[in-house]
């Protein structure tokens, strides 16, 4: 008998586990959200826009304040003294290098959504402003290139604090081998909850909330790049030339999955962020150097003296819409893309403190989407405001593909800018994807050990999923399902995220020590084998609680004085 139990207890190395009850739950409900889209396809545009509104004004204050409450946590842990605790130790060195951690930071959360909105935002702003502004008007152009960075910026980014800062802080100071969002959970609701079927189907949430996330990436992502592609070499875009484009993307991506995050991510990102520093350094030299720098303070001006504003405007008297349309959409977008980002940035920060993980987190790579909303954004107002070029009605009549190609080919040289743009998009997705599959993957089994990995089979699948999500998606068409799927998808992650900063809050609490103005003290210590240490009041003892594989006590110990078996 004691031989079977160890057997199920301790898994072969090399491949972990796969727990079938997260696999099947999730596909299901994938299949059920998204399988309707690829049977009735154009059909659902009506009932996504009357569900799409139904959501958004009943929750539309929901969302504004669950990211205000992000950035007061994420404020939080940079001025307490938890901010001081390393990941990893005192004496734990980074894995990568800043420009290395930066890069797969920025490059895993931003992607190339960050180029498809940057131009199209602006438009839709100028031509539908928020705060009942005058269309096409100097006010509205104001807002045009703020809002932009509003939704990329500060707010956004303080959706993954939280989780990243909880699976890493499991990961290098509680040493724990089972980075899911149920097990972050446990000190909250409990072990026996999180170890059976709850806590399944809240791993099973995620996968479906990052679903939902990818899927609205990657509908965005692929028209734009078929097409930019086909309209540089001057030929019209069909299947064959998709498919030549979409292959590319395979090569690349495999390239990725072979090679595994630290020869594999971390290459393709250093390339990617080269790539990026060229491309908007040619653009700003060549461009409208002057306007660009001046539209950008005004922006930051309008952005600093609105930000309260912006982050709780519902406008439930004036019913615009903007709110819901825009912001709504946006902080459920980045909602479902959050738990991936908490355990992705987890694996690349040992040795890095909490304050500089949040710092970097919230201002660098805010800083970086507001440099490509300044090129990109900048430019294309430039186009509307000052070259009288009527993008909106462009917009209106020829899609939002259609018009950042026509946008990007008016920028200096396009010739050389555009294929570089092409290759940067296609290595920014490659980056997400793949990291994305891989933490799905991950997701679906028991757990991993050192040195385990999940089947090969399961990321595979968790590829193909994503893939005939997006198909569903670009069959029915239209921005509301888009939108839609993002919100649908997301909503449970809120709750489970607010679940995680209290367990966050409850582990700093039983293994540091506040004493007064003191330097923060670690109390309960944590070995590579499980085995948690906590000192004894009187600084003479330790004593030593052994765990299972699972999480559980089976014995406490104090040395020389023997075992006290639980």
């Amino acid at each position: 008998m004691s031989k079977k139990k160890n057997s199920e207890t301790i898994p072969q190395r090399g491949v972990a586990k796969v727990n079938k009850f997260v696999i099947a739950f999730s596909l299901i409900i994938v299949a059920c959200f998204y399988g309707p889209m690829m049977i009735f396809q154009e059909g659902l545009q009506g009932l996504a826009d009357d569900m799409y509104k139904l959501l958004t004004f009943s929750t539309d204050w929901f969302w504004q304040i669950a990211v205000v409450a992000c950035i007061i946590f994420a404020i939080f842990l940079i001025f307490s003294k938890y901010g001081d605790i390393k990941l990893g130790g005192p004496d734990a060195e980074p894995e990568f290098t800043t420009f290395q951690w930066f890069a797969l930071l920025f490059c895993g959360g931003s992607g190339a959504g960050l180029l498809y909105w940057g131009v199209l935002e602006p438009i839709n702003y100028i031509a539908a402003p928020p705060f009942g502004l005058e269309p096409m008007s100097v006010e509205a152009a104001q807002f045009g290139e703020a809002y932009g960075i509003f939704h990329w910026g500060i707010s956004s980014w303080a959706t993954f604090v939280i989780p990243a800062v909880g699976f890493a802080y499991m990961a290098y100071v509680r040493r724990q081998p089972y980075l899911y969002p149920s097990y972050a959970c446990r000190d909250v609701l409990g072990k026996k909850v999180t170890d059976g079927i709850l806590g399944r189907i809240i791993d099973a949430i995620v996968i479906i909330g990052m679903v939902g996330g990818v899927g609205t990436t990657l509908a965005t992502f692929l028209p734009m790049i078929c097409d930019l592609g086909a309209s540089y070499l001057g030929i019209p875009r069909t299947l064959a030339t998709d498919l030549i484009f979409v292959a590319a993307f395979g090569c690349m991506f495999g390239y990725s999955c072979y090679r595994g995050l630290y020869s594999g991510l971390s290459k393709i990102s250093d390339l990617n962020m080269y790539g990026i520093i060229l491309m908007l350094l040619v653009l700003f030299v060549l461009g409208p150097t002057s306007f660009l720098l001046s539209q950008y303070a005004d922006s930051l001006g309008v952005l600093f003296q609105n930000f309260i504003r912006m982050s709780l405007y519902t406008d439930p008297i004036g019913k615009s819409g903007f709110p819901q349309s825009w912001t709504v959409f946006y902080w459920a977008w980045w909602y479902a893309w959050a738990m991936y980002m908490g355990l992705f940035v987890a694996r690349i920060s040992k040795g890095r403190k909490i304050r500089t993980l949040v710092l970097n987190m919230l201002l660098t790579t805010t800083l970086g989407c507001s440099i490509y909303y300044m090129t990109f954004g900048g430019h294309t107002i430039n186009l509307i405001m000052n070259k009288n070029i009527n993008l909106p009605a462009m917009l209106e009549s020829q899609g939002g593909v259609a018009t950042i190609t026509y946008v990007l080919n008016q920028m200096p040289l396009a010739k050389i800018v555009v294929p570089l743009l092409v290759i940067v998009m296609l290595i920014s997705q490659v980056t997400a994807v793949d990291s994305v599959a891989f933490t799905m993957a991950q997701m679906c089994c028991d757990r991993i050990d050192d040195g385990q990995e999940p089947p090969k089979w399961t990321r595979i699948l968790m590829a193909v999923t994503l893939v005939l999500c997006v198909f569903g998606l670009l069959l029915v068409g239209g921005q509301r399902i888009v939108q839609l799927s993002s919100i649908m998808t997301s909503f449970p992650v809120v709750f489970i995220e607010g679940i995680i900063a209290v367990s966050l809050l409850k582990w700093f609490k039983k293994d540091f020590q506040l004493p007064g103005a003191a330097n923060l003290q670690k109390i309960t210590h944590y070995d590579e084998k499980g085995i948690e240490v906590t000192t004894v009041a009187d600084n003479s003892v330790e004593q030593q609680n052994v765990y299972q594989q699972d999480g559980a006590l089976t014995s406490s110990r104090i040395p020389g004085k023997g075992a006290i078996v639980k």
